[in-house]
């Protein structure tokens, strides 16, 4: 099967002169690929995404979020979650907004498009601006280390043609910076409905309407695409975290137009009337230009 590729070039942080001040509490979020701001996360952005829908037009995929927290050992965990309205866990002949006629881009969902298909590719730098660690999550893979025979995959590296060195959850990888130990956890969406739940659905998702209203056969089952991990914090030596990148997600078919979706080139701008979410921290800048092939944009949550 063909894949495509929503491209997400990521300024989350650009910094000179200082690294990116994560707030710090305790214990750190569980990854699980489940989002709960209850479990620590303290410092998130809305992602507008940009959806190629001609030759010289887009139409905007808005409300992606990402969320940070840095533990008291300089673990870094990450959690990064997809708009409804792009993609979501809805597959098979429960699929919602999908379809010719249904969704603008006329794609029908099927599982095999959410199973070593879709993807986000993550880069780390310290402060000083040096690339450390650079890997792709597989968003649902097979494995033999779980009980449901699927698991998100670590693939460390992408060549600039965005061939992967795949890994799976063991072996090496032919590209990339860092190494797979730097990857402490990892979890997905569709990890958690098969793994944590027991939802293990290769047909068809549970059976639900346009509100995304839970089915009581399949209690808890997460509609949203999430991609969550856990980087050691030695990683970054003693310049500590600088920024974060992501420089492509694929996700093939999306809902919206064609296949290309691209993040907007913006500073982050504060929203003070919803940066009471972040609770405890908040995120301090010092900007410098950057060129990048494409266009990407963040605000505060």
């Amino acid at each position: 099967m063909k894949k495509f590729t929503l491209l997400v070039a990521a300024i989350v942080l650009l910094q000179s002169e200082a690294s990116l001040q994560v707030g710090i509490v305790g214990a750190g979020p569980l990854v699980d690929g489940k989002f709960d701001l209850s479990e620590g996360y303290t410092d998130g952005f809305r992602l507008d995404l940009a959806v190629v829908s001609g030759r010289n037009s887009t139409v905007t995929a808005d409300d992606g979020r990402l969320w940070l927290y840095q533990d008291l050992d300089d673990n870094l965990y990450v959690n990064l979650t997809l708009p409804l309205t792009l993609v979501d866990n809805t597959y098979g002949r429960n699929s919602v907004g999908w379809g010719k006629g249904v969704a603008p881009s006329g794609k029908n969902h099927n599982f095999k498009d959410l199973k070593d298909s879709d993807d986000a590719q993550f880069r780390f730098y310290n402060g000083d601006g040096d690339l450390v660690l650079d890997f792709v999550l597989d968003y649902l893979t097979s494995s033999d280390s779980t009980s449901s025979g699927y698991a998100a995959g670590v693939d460390v590296g992408q060549d600039s043609k965005g061939h992967k060195g795949k890994r799976g959850r063991k072996g090496e990888s032919e590209f990339g910076v860092g190494s797979v130990e730097d990857i402490l956890e990892v979890g997905t969406s569709l990890d958690y409905n098969f793994n944590t739940l027991g939802h293990v659905l290769t047909e068809d998702s549970p059976a639900t309407d346009e509100d995304y209203v839970e089915n009581s056969e399949y209690a808890g089952w997460l509609f949203e695409v999430s991609y969550e991990f856990k980087i050691d914090g030695d990683v970054f030596g003693d310049k500590g975290f600088g920024d974060i990148r992501i420089p492509l997600i694929h996700v093939s078919p999306n809902k919206i137009a064609r296949n290309k979706v691209f993040n907007y080139d913006r500073e982050p701008t504060p929203e003070p009337s919803t940066i009471c979410l972040l609770g405890i921290g908040a995120l301090s800048f010092i900007r410098r230009k950057v060129k990048m092939p494409m266009k990407c944009g963040f605000r505060f949550l």
